[in-house]
């Protein structure tokens, strides 16, 4: 009897292990029912000590339902926005909608019935999930709107700025540029072609509102004004089609979205491209990454395109800060309807106070 025992005991024992690796490995990353890439909180580039893994266990759960993970600076946003929460116990999983409304929609339900504390949205089209939004409301689940607003009546809280505000800044870094290299520059001499993102609420506001300011400056040649699906790889594209067909004659792409003049400045300085001399070129965009800021100041040295750039949210790690303390403010019940942001201007000179 006493032999028979110690095989049941071994063999329950047996079952345990690998019970547990088994709930390990289903936990160590997943994919949402919609479609899209979750990812863990737990994962990512940044790594997390043990005492903040194990704390993680218990931690409030935010969703981010994000349009894109495609680049590295919706990159670098996520993942310090994700260090900041874990510094609080809380753990952020990133579930991207690859820019469907529809996939998003999907996704905001899914995380109402998987339990989340916090819906934390970057939309693809903030219209379309409205809905989705007051459902998870009505389901107890406080919804915070970052960039793009549903609207107040579909979220708890937003996070955002003043599009037209952030469209006279990026027209202001331009026009300053130009009346330092072109002082003397005649009426319609500067060849400029304007770029927006084709989504709706914000992107949209912000393009409309860059284009009509634009038009209060007689030296600009405006050659097009278009609308572009918001990530860098089309951007790359779709540029080389734009020098293609104005044979590189371009002194100026004002850009509505550093995604987009990443692409953009990948093709201008692209191995062969008919844009070989920088000295009269430039490009000037909103927000700010790594890469961003080195072509700034490169530029500054005459060896890169990107001049300067508005940024919308100012100073990137505290905005990170800022926006993990309103996911936990909010989660608990004490918060603001909407969080303002402020629009800053990076230059070669000042990039340090960015963090670069």
């Amino acid at each position: 009897m006493k032999k028979t025992g110690r095989i049941l005991s071994m063999a329950l024992s047996l079952v345990m292990v690998m019970c547990m690796f088994t709930a390990c490995s289903q936990k160590a990353g997943s994919t949402d029912t919609a479609g899209g890439t979750q990812e863990n909180g737990t994962q990512g580039n940044i790594t997390q000590s043990a005492e903040v893994t194990e704390a993680l266990k218990d931690a409030k759960k935010v969703a981010l339902c994000t349009m894109t993970t495609e680049g590295d600076f919706w990159n670098f946003y996520y993942e310090n926005i994700r260090a900041k929460l874990a510094d609080q116990g809380a753990e952020m999983d990133i579930i991207d909608a690859d820019m469907d409304a529809v996939r998003q929609i999907e996704q905001i339900d899914n995380c109402v019935t998987q339990g989340y504390d916090l819906i934390f949205t970057i939309a693809v089209d903030p219209n379309a999930i409205s809905d989705a939004c007051s459902r998870a409301m009505a389901a107890g689940v406080p919804v915070f709107a970052f960039i793009k607003d549903p609207g107040e009546q579909y979220r708890t809280s937003f996070r955002g700025g003043d599009e037209t505000k952030v469209a006279h800044t990026l027209v202001q870094i331009t026009m300053e540029w130009i009346e330092e290299h072109f002082p003397d520059a005649a009426e319609g001499s500067i060849n400029t072609i304007v770029i927006g993102g084709i989504g709706a609420g914000s992107e949209t506001e912000r393009f409309n509102a860059t284009c009509e300011k634009l038009k209060e400056y007689p030296q600009l040649n405006i050659m097009e004004e278009v609308q572009w699906e918001t990530s860098q790889s089309y951007a790359q594209s779709a540029t080389e089609n734009l020098i293609t067909k104005y044979k590189g004659d371009i002194n100026l792409f004002v850009v509505c979205s550093g995604e987009m003049a990443l692409g953009v400045r990948s093709t201008v300085m692209a191995e062969g491209s008919v844009i070989n001399d920088y000295t009269d070129f430039g490009i000037f965009t909103v927000d700010l990454n790594a890469e961003i800021a080195e072509s700034i100041k490169n530029a500054a040295q005459g060896t890169d395109v990107i001049r300067t750039a508005c940024v919308n949210g100012g100073n990137i790690t505290k905005a990170c800060e800022d926006i993990a303390k309103q996911c936990m403010d909010i989660i608990n019940g004490n918060y603001e309807k909407f969080y303002p942001v402020n629009v800053d201007i990076a230059t070669a000179d000042n990039m340090a106070d960015f963090g670069f």
